[in-house]
């Protein structure tokens, strides 16, 4: 934990926490971390190798929304599955060969119901994470229909289109 920016917040005793619940992970080149529509699931914070996040579209059609390398610097994916009762909103599937830990949602749950400040702490800031994306959705959601209406298409299938095409992570 030591190193990872999402996690800089927390003391040093904290992170040794969230520390002792991780779970080694690694992923081969092609293996799926996190489904689409899956059930709530783990945050993973890689340290080596590089995710590729898409988004399914219709017609059996996905996108490739973001390359996420963490070799460089370790990263985060899965948090929303920490908080949220939701499916995953898009998958991440290993580009090549994937390392690092998991924490397990349900570790992580025990946590809160016991009152660990921790727990709380990293729910603070998968909130603020999670409420940045939002404003940036929104924007994009308003900068979509703003180029819609100047072009005068009212199709809702257009603005669909729009917005699924020009959609980022």
């Amino acid at each position: 934990m030591q190193g990872v920016r999402f996690f800089e917040f927390l003391t040093e005793e904290e992170r040794e926490e969230f520390a002792e619940a991780a779970e080694p992970v690694a992923f081969a080149a092609g293996e799926r971390i996190i489904e689409e529509g899956a059930e709530p699931g783990n945050l993973y914070v890689l340290t080596s190798g590089r995710v590729e996040v898409r988004k399914r579209l219709a017609g059996d059609r996905d996108r490739l929304l973001a390359e996420i390398e963490a070799a460089g610097e370790p990263t985060v994916v899965g948090e929303r599955g920490l908080l949220g009762e939701s499916g995953a909103s898009a998958t991440v599937t290993a580009a090549n060969d994937v390392g690092g830990i998991k924490i397990p949602r349900e570790t992580f749950r025990r946590m809160i119901s016991e009152g660990r400040p921790a727990a709380f702490k990293l729910s603070y800031r998968i909130s603020r994470t999670l409420a940045r994306r939002l404003t940036r959705l929104d924007e994009e959601v308003v900068e979509a229909i703003r180029e819609l209406e100047r072009r005068g298409e009212t199709d809702v299938e257009a603005f669909r289109d729009k917005l699924i095409t020009d959609w980022s992570v």
